[in-house]
């Protein structure tokens, strides 16, 4: 005979796919004719940034464009140049199944790049970057919550766990015009520029989310071709974007990583000579993964007390958020330049921020580290570059006895200072601003089936209203009361008892 089930659904944060896709990067790039000749090269670097990503059915579509920019000293003036390239790229990701609504995030990291100038017109560039993509949804999951008949006897395990209630993504924009100001050189062109954006609030509405944040643009910049002469600018820029976020509302924990898809700076010297603006143009895209806490009961164990009860098991995975982390923390290092002397540094910037979540004795630790860049002059007033790595640790604040915990973290470069300790040592200090979650990922076994043959009845001693047993320390109710096919509520009455494991050995009533 087949059971009556009844059955709950909950949603639970699936990954369909964690991937990682490189590009190559292999160039002949030849020196426009305004460029004056290469003395030495000295910095190479790619920055990838992406036009486009999409879900079509099963099938994640990134494009974008690597910009290669060529730092090098000029053969007459001793002067920084540069010189840019840039070249479309695009990879697709097979999804695990279709995913109408999904929260999508994409890094994209620099491997290696190697360069050479093989003329004084010409330099050969071979490397490559990774594309690093994770895509989360919300993904039903039907549990037994319980076993109808007379005859059964169940066990439940409650749990408290994290119910997705919507995936979604929104891209956006932030168009700005920022002026330098009179205090400083005028621009003749830009040289280097970075932008990072934070969240510093987030206000939830009906199935929408108001997003208030910070972008921070910081460019180097030259004020003098002929002299080399060069400055430096950070802008800071608030924002407020509301965004189109379902299953959001005011009782839904929010998860939202905040990107910058891709972004211009660029001069308005070309209407004025005299101009101090700058037009930023940047892409953002929120991915939100918005979670409310439910309580579930799974059946642990069930018998029949008048059959041969047959249960099939299965393996239900459960998430439970722990925290969304916000950390300020600051990476220190001291880094030397070799041989070269520093005088003056010029510009000071990282790169390759990476990081890994680590779980040991009871601990959770994020490690990473980030590459540090330094322009500046030596003794002779020359400019040089060098890069080092900084590494940091930090170990957020979670509960003790986690089963299986795990992380989701964005590491971003709030702030860099310097200070120049000696002759060629620069003491470091990066204000790294962390942000993700915190979760428990959960496995529990439970029900999938129950089924019994009326042909199967168990026997039952009837010859007695009572049975008299003699119970050890530990055991528990729910084993005795199996066996004698009656339910451990009814031991429990009879014996006037309110725990469900005996406490010390001795005799017990068990009714039949």
């Amino acid at each position: 005979m087949e059971y009556q089930l009844t059955r709950e659904i909950c949603s639970v944060c699936e990954t369909l796919i964690e991937g990682t896709k490189e590009q190559p990067i292999d160039i002949g790039l030849e020196l426009p004719d305004y460029c004056p000749d290469i003395e030495r090269i000295l910095k190479c670097r790619v920055s990838p940034s992406v036009t486009g990503r999409t879900i079509s059915g099963d099938v994640l579509e990134i494009n974008g464009t690597a910009l290669l920019s060529l730092y090098y000293i000029d053969s007459k003036k001793q002067s920084i140049r540069l010189c840019e390239h840039q070249s479309p790229f695009s990879c697709s990701f097979q999804l695990k199944e279709p995913a109408p609504e999904a929260a999508v995030s994409v890094r994209l990291r620099t491997e290696y790049l190697n360069c050479r100038a093989v003329s004084p017109r010409k330099a050969d560039i071979h490397g490559a970057f990774s594309v690093i993509v994770s895509v989360f949804t919300g993904s039903e999951q039907e549990y037994i919550t319980g076993i109808i008949g007379d005859d059964i006897q169940q066990s439940l395990r409650h749990e408290t766990v994290s119910r997705v209630c919507g995936c979604s993504q929104q891209q956006f924009s932030i168009t700005e015009v920022l002026d330098i100001g009179q205090g400083k050189g005028l621009p003749e062109s830009i040289l280097r520029s970075d932008l990072s954006v934070s969240c510093q609030s987030i206000k939830a509405l009906s199935d929408k989310l108001m997003l208030s944040g910070e972008a921070v643009l910081r460019i180097l910049y030259l004020t003098d071709a002929e002299s080399g002469a060069r400055d430096t600018m950070t802008f800071n820029i608030p924002f407020t974007q509301v965004i189109d976020a379902k299953g959001v509302t005011d009782s839904t924990v929010n998860e939202v990583r905040l990107e910058v898809m891709s972004y211009s700076a660029n001069l308005r010297s070309e209407y004025d000579e005299n101009s101090t603006l700058v037009m930023l143009d940047a892409r953002l895209c929120a991915a939100v993964i918005a979670c409310e806490d439910m309580e579930i009961s799974i059946i642990e164990d069930a018998y029949s007390t008048d059959f041969d009860l047959e249960l099939e098991y299965k393996q239900y995975k459960v998430i439970r958020l722990v925290s969304l982390p916000d950390i300020t923390h600051f990476a220190e290092a001291q880094i030397s330049s070799g041989d070269n002397a520093i005088t003056q540094i010029l510009d000071l910037w990282t790169e390759g921020v990476s990081s890994i979540c680590v779980y040991e004795n009871d601990d959770l630790s994020i490690r990473g580290k980030l590459v540090c860049c330094m322009l500046a002059l030596d003794n002779d007033g020359v400019p040089f570059y060098i890069e080092r790595p900084v590494e940091f640790a930090v170990s957020p604040d979670i509960p003790a006895g986690l089963s299986s915990p795990a992380a989701r973290i964005d590491v971003a470069v709030k702030n860099i200072s310097f200070r120049i300790t000696g002759d060629n040592t620069v003491d470091i200090r990066a204000e790294l601003r962390l942000t993700g979650s915190v979760y428990e990922n959960l496995r529990i076994r439970g029900a999938a089936s129950a089924s019994a043959s009326e042909d199967s009845c168990r026997t039952k001693d009837r010859a007695a209203a009572l049975t008299l047993y003699y119970a050890d320390e530990g055991e528990k109710l729910w084993d005795i009361a199996r066996n004698y096919c009656t339910s451990a509520e009814a031991i429990k009455l009879e014996n006037e008892m309110t725990e469900d494991v005996i406490a010390a050995r001795g005799m017990l009533l068990i009714p039949m």
